[in-house]
């Protein structure tokens, strides 16, 4: 009976362990995708009964615009103070904080000493301070960091010592010429690090931080990574590896692309340069199962252009060009560029990529073959989207999202949008006029036998609308508002774009940069006075109401 309830009881331990999903880093995993395809106790028939569960006020001061970073979920992580849900995110002040997702309370708070940087703040659009969010290794399709069952073993066949001697000999060799090079996202974690649920980001001194989830204390050491003062794009992590860009020649440095393996002996830092010109999108990368790197080069604000400005571009997991699109017949550049990071999904088995260019044309593209022979053809392109040439704040920005609809067999693209929307493009459901900014919605067809983006909806006006998140057939994204509008969180329904929730007037500012979590039944988001926003069920939280 004892041995029975041992075993009861550890399996009760285990469902909890592996039920918890995760929203590990910007736009939810390395593909860029959003959906949260773990997500089931948010639906359609319940999410017009979404209510404030919380809100966390932080001590972090805002500096400039940033404040607060787009929040992660870890799920049921291991901690020295048990099982936890950990809601985690960055401050502008170099400091990042751990809440239990559950109970509303302080877990840990850490803050980088940068004192003996200078300080390079002033600029509106280089302020100086923490710029870029938090991110571990995931993604929120997975419904668990659990392993994969394991497939039955081929019986053993007899090993010589000829052959013994020949695999050692073989695998020294690779060890030798892969010392200090980034490993494909496809390599195995360093045996114990990838199990104890690290977490990165990086300080205003430039300094990649590989924190414990259970205490906020150094997992490692900290790694020289980027520029100090750097404006730092939304890191990107595949297994050992994290992925960051910088912008706005923040700092007096060229922008560039940068990766380093953080538990490589040498810490070699790898660097895709583009000067002058910027990498697109709050995101910058999106990482395909192969590990390649994909990531979209604009025009900059001033310096020397990168050789690939205007293209999509596959890059090795070292940062070396392995292909790319050039976009054609784009309009002169404007003062801020902003653009859109790509993401990447599967389709008929095979990966595609969807990039957004400056003249609101949305493309898809091979990631196999980026632009085919001529690195200027695409699968497919859309007509102009956005209205351009109307400012430096519009056109497509941000991130994109998507998801696939099993009952419908229906791949869907979200593309938000600052601005207005074009007449150029017929889409077949409007909901309301858009002057400030929407989302707008493709599915990808098959159109004798060419992959094809019919244009399906457009949302209500939203105010500058973040990066959307995907779950269970609805689209949940930030009006992020303005110094005198503050964000709003909406649930659109994800095949009409018909509004299923409105927060309502709940925040008291605008979000910067903005960006959703959706994991576990619950939505984070952040706004510009140091706060975090919790929403979700009172019923299913009592230990919440019950305080």
């Amino acid at each position: 009976m004892q041995r029975l309830w041992r075993v009861a009881a550890l399996a009760a331990i285990l469902n909890l362990v592996l039920s918890g999903a995760d929203w590990p880093t910007q736009s939810g995993g390395p593909q860029r995708d959003a959906w949260a395809r773990a997500e089931k106790i948010i639906t359609k028939e319940n999410v017009g009964s979404l209510e404030l569960l919380y809100k966390y006020k932080t001590d972090n001061q805002a500096i400039g615009l940033n404040s607060l970073s787009t929040p992660i979920i870890a799920g049921n992580l291991i901690t020295y103070r048990g099982f936890k849900e950990m809601l985690v995110f960055a401050g502008s002040a170099d400091n990042v904080y751990s809440v239990d997702a559950d109970l509303n309370r302080l877990l840990w708070k850490r803050h980088f000493d940068t004192a003996g940087a200078a300080s390079a703040a002033g600029a509106a659009v280089c302020p100086g301070g923490l710029t870029t969010s938090v991110a571990m290794s995931g993604s929120s399709s997975a419904g668990f960091r659990g392993s994969a069952p394991a497939k039955p073993a081929a019986p053993a066949k007899p090993v010589t010592k000829e052959d013994a001697e020949k695999a050692a000999k073989a695998k020294a060799d690779k060890e030798k010429k892969d010392a200090g090079k980034p490993p494909s996202p496809k390599a195995q974690l360093a045996p114990g690090f990838g199990h104890l649920g690290g977490m990165f980001t990086v300080s205003s001194d430039g300094f990649l931080h590989t924190l414990n989830s259970s205490t906020g204390g150094d997992l490692l050491p900290p790694v020289k990574f980027l520029p100090p003062h750097s404006n730092v794009s939304s890191l990107n992590v595949v297994n050992n590896v994290v992925f960051a860009a910088t912008s706005d020649r923040c700092g007096g440095k060229p922008n560039a692309l940068y990766a380093v393996d953080v538990t490589s002996k040498k810490m070699k830092v790898a660097r895709f340069a583009v000067n002058g010109s910027e990498i697109s999108g709050i995101g910058a990368t999106a990482i395909g199962m192969d590990g390649t790197v994909y990531v979209q080069v604009t025009p900059g604000k001033e310096g020397k252009a990168a050789p690939y400005v205007d293209c999509v571009v596959a890059l090795t997991p070292e940062l070396e060009v392995k292909g790319y699109f050039r976009l054609s017949g784009l309009p002169p550049a404007q003062s801020e560029q902003g653009g859109i990071t790509p993401t990447l999904f599967t389709w008929k088995e095979k990966e595609m990529v969807v990039a957004g260019g400056r003249d609101g044309r949305i493309y898809l593209l091979d990631a196999a073959s980026l632009g085919g022979p001529d690195h200027k053809t695409p699968l497919f392109q859309t007509e102009p989207v956005t209205v351009s040439g109307k400012g430096p704040h519009t056109g497509l920005r941000g991130a994109f999202a998507t998801w696939y609809d099993a009952d419908s067999e229906t791949r869907w693209i979200y593309a938000p949008v600052w601005g207005s929307i074009g007449s150029s493009v017929q889409f077949g459901m409007t909901n309301g006029d858009v002057s400030s900014g929407g989302l707008a919605a493709f599915q990808l067809i098959d159109e004798k036998g060419r992959p094809t983006l019919k244009p399906a909806w457009t949302s209500k006006d939203l105010t500058s609308p973040a990066p959307p998140a995907v779950a269970n057939g609805m689209v949940f994204v930030l009006s992020n508002g303005d110094a005198g509008t503050p964000a709003v969180l909406y649930a659109l329904d994800g095949t009409t774009g018909k509004e299923l929730y409105s927060s309502g007037a709940m925040a008291a500012t605008f979000s910067h940069p903005g960006g959703v979590a959706v994991a576990n039944g619950r939505v984070y988001f952040t706004t510009h006075d140091d706060t975090v926003y919790c929403l979700g069920f009172s019923k299913l939280n009592p230990q919440l109401t019950d305080r």
